[in-house]
């Protein structure tokens, strides 16, 4: 008998909708869209999900030749949000292959929403820890609706950003659903990389700085490229420098970065050691990079433009988040615990004070094809 029972919950796939996409929004009332009964304290998130037209997808005919469709519902929590979208669509919700979630500007600045939409990550085991986390300084509704040219999936897109972020070079800090809450759990901050959307297009640069559970402000990609200097021990990064009349380019096969701490007169200081190599990418017609000379001179270039980068990023999150989103109070704990023991309590203010020496070497060890 145990045998022949089957499978009791089964469920046929195309009573399933497969999200692959997440839009949240805190809820703000919009007269020209939105139902005036909306409009009270007890509406408080806008959610968009993007589900596949799976009949489309496999050749078959659809009800719409859209490859997917873009749902919205509101609601006073996020769970009521798709439970009520259920009765709207005459199938079940299935978050078992979401590819992304996007979390609106609005929501990141409310404490309280924002971590009731964390907490039920946590407590849904559909939710994977592996799902790719963005943020977009407006809407999140807008990147679930947006049309991609190259990927209509527009989870699946965000997905393929990810993972080419991962191969020749390196453009921004990632971040999954797993490493958002652990880094908020454990310091109350981190970095939620930044989507921007164009016409047809979108892509991820820049980021949002999360500190204790709030949006304390956004990055550009600049600053978020000094930043991988600093915490990536060996990515690959592309370096525009200007020298002399023109510019040139330096693609980084290696980096490594090493972090050391001082101590003068109890005041607390960083040194943070850069050292890449990788090929110049771009010269000029006509112009020799074989002296030995010469390539020193465009080294100093390339260590001018990183060290710049570098302090530009620990100025903003100095002086403006007062965000150590580098981790550096990590690294001094594994460094030195006891030191570390004395400033714990107040390290915000520790980190805004810190000196930091940054030293970098560049080699060119490739100058290409050459004449």
């Amino acid at each position: 008998m145990t045998i022949l029972t089957g499978c009791w919950d089964r469920m046929s796939i195309d009573r399933r909708a497969f999200v692959l996409a997440i839009g949240i929004d805190k809820f703000i009332f919009d007269e020209e869209k939105d139902d005036p009964n909306l409009n009270t304290h007890w509406t408080k998130f806008r959610v968009a999900f993007s589900i596949p037209n799976l009949p489309k997808l496999v050749g078959q005919q659809g009800v719409t030749e859209e490859p997917r469709y873009a749902k919205v519902s509101t609601g006073p929590t996020f769970s009521n949000t798709y439970k009520g979208l259920e009765g709207r669509i005459n199938k079940t919700i299935y978050f078992g292959h979401t590819k992304a979630i996007v979390l609106g500007d609005e929501l990141l600045k409310d404490k309280a929403l924002f971590k009731e939409v964390l907490d039920i990550f946590l407590r849904n085991s559909e939710f994977s820890r592996s799902i790719p986390i963005v943020a977009i300084d407006g809407a999140a509704e807008d990147v679930v609706k947006v049309h991609p040219d190259m990927q209509p999936m527009i989870g699946m897109h965000i997905t393929q950003l990810f993972e080419n972020n991962q191969g020749e070079t390196i453009r921004f800090e990632e971040k999954t659903l797993g490493e958002l809450i652990k880094s908020l759990q454990e310091d109350k901050m981190a970095i939620i990389p930044q989507i921007h959307l164009g016409e047809k297009d979108i892509k991820i640069a820049g980021a949002a700085i999360i500190k204790d559970y709030e949006l304390a402000g956004w990055l550009d990609d600049r600053q978020i490229k000094g930043i991988l200097w600093i915490k990536k021990k060996n990515r690959r990064l592309e370096v525009s420098a200007p020298y002399k009349d023109f510019h040139v380019a330096y693609h980084v096969s290696s980096a490594k970065s090493k972090i050391r701490f001082n101590e003068d007169n109890g005041k607390l200081s960083c040194n943070i050691i850069i050292e890449a190599e990788g090929n110049l990418d771009e010269y000029i017609l006509d112009e020799s990079a074989l002296d030995n000379k010469e390539i020193k001179k465009i080294e100093m270039a390339f260590e001018k433009v990183i060290k710049e980068e570098i302090r530009n990023s620990l100025r903003v999150l100095q002086e403006e988040y007062k965000a150590d989103v580098i981790e550096i109070g990590k690294e001094l704990e594994r460094q030195d615990y006891k030191r570390w023991n004395k400033v714990k309590d107040n390290w915000e203010e520790e980190f805004q004070e810190m000196d930091f020496i940054i030293d970098i070497h560049v080699k060119i060890r490739r100058i290409g094809q050459a004449k």
